[in-house]
């Protein structure tokens, strides 16, 4: 909790946390993931310390019913750089895609294009009908 209202003091959405050995593991009231330039999913591994949640489950589901690659890999701030995409996910945000991080000095470090791309809006939309078969049954 405090991550979070300390990102909000910042102006910003959410708060990566990193392990004690300097890996992503999660935001602070979400899960991460990232693209690949082959388009593959990477999501921190739950041994990594991470809440694993039913929201990141049901993606890494879909994501495979797709024909996209998830992969469970440790990865540090300076990875960023390579990933073309990322997006955050839990229940009540679903799908967020996740542009830019702000560094714990204040550097930005861009994600990509620096907009959303098109497996994070394919998920996005895959995961929305998803939604909303479930809930007009």
């Amino acid at each position: 909790i405090r991550a979070k209202l300390e990102a909000e003091a910042a102006g910003l959405d959410e708060s990566l946390i990193l392990n004690e050995h300097g890996f992503i593991t999660e935001g602070s009231i979400s899960n991460v993931f990232f693209v690949t330039s082959a388009s593959s999913l990477v999501t921190p591994p739950v041994e990594s310390g991470l809440l694993p949640g039913i929201t990141r489950q049901v993606v890494m589901e879909l994501a495979d019913s797709l024909g996209i690659e998830v992969v469970e890999s440790e990865i540090k701030l300076a990875d960023l750089r390579q990933f073309k995409e990322a997006f955050l996910t839990n229940s009540l945000i679903e799908i967020m895609p996740l542009v830019e991080v702000r560094d714990i000095t204040g550097k930005i470090i861009s994600i990509g294009s620096g907009n959303p791309g098109s497996v994070t809006r394919r998920l996005m939309a895959a995961y929305r009908e998803m939604v909303e078969q479930y809930t007009s049954r």
